[in-house]
């Protein structure tokens, strides 16, 4: 199959051709063929563009027209979860055209719409409460004040990778540990000046773990801070 040239090299030939060079010049300072040569500068004269912008594409004729490809492009915003078996059989009945798997994942390349690892979000989320929720923390609360917690966990496979580089048509393989071991449960309070306590402890954490961190550090750092500023403010 003849390699395709760009069209800023197209353009390129008619350049040195209209500054007096000739065929085989051409061809020699751009390093392509003069029969090539000779096939744009033909273009040039016939259509004044390096193009024929009448001549239709190469290769086979897609399947789905424009107006298909739309709809193909709402069904996938719509079912983003779905097969490509599925999608097959749906575009059949909103189409009535039959297209391989194959074919349906081309189309999809064309209309630039890749696999990705799916996030999920909470079915049960309420956009309006949350809305109304950071509204309420923004209005009566200051940057200062906020502390998050958040909860993790490590064991002996958490350092375990999931994506690997190989050569093509070779699996990627590693030897990793599969059994879990000793699991870690790490709770730390972060805050605008860092992370001011943490707590670490075997296995998971219970209710009364999780409230003696609260009282005993996260509570105990507040009380200190908040003697600290009277202090400056007295003395």
């Amino acid at each position: 199959m003849r390699k395709e040239l760009s069209e800023d090299l197209h353009w390129r030939v008619v350049y040195h051709h209209v500054d007096g060079c000739n065929e085989y010049e051409i061809a020699e300072m751009l390093y392509i063929s003069q029969p090539s040569v000779n096939r744009i500068l033909k273009n040039y004269n016939k259509w004044q563009h390096v193009i024929n912008l009448f001549k239709a594409p190469r290769g086979k004729r897609k399947l789905f027209s424009g107006e298909e490809l739309k709809i193909l492009k709402n069904l996938v915003k719509e079912k983003v979860d779905w097969y490509l078996d599925e999608l097959v059989v749906e575009m059949e009945n909103l189409t009535g055209k039959h297209a391989s798997i194959s074919t349906l994942w081309c189309s999809l390349k064309h209309l630039r719409i890749t696999h990705k690892k799916l996030q999920k979000a909470a079915y049960e989320r309420n956009e309006i409460v949350c809305s109304a929720f950071i509204a309420k923390i923004e209005m009566n609360y200051t940057p200062e004040q906020l502390i998050f917690l958040d909860e993790s966990a490590k064991d002996e496979r958490s350092l375990t990778r999931f994506y690997e580089y190989a050569v093509a048509n070779a699996r990627a393989c590693k030897c990793c540990v599969f059994l879990r071991g000793k699991r870690y449960t790490i709770l730390p309070a972060l805050s605008l000046d860092g992370i001011m306590a943490v707590d670490i402890m075997e296995g998971s954490c219970t209710k009364d773990r999780f409230s003696e961190f609260i009282l005993s550090q996260v509570v105990s750092i507040l009380i200190l801070k908040l003697f600290m500023k009277l202090y400056q403010l007295v003395f």
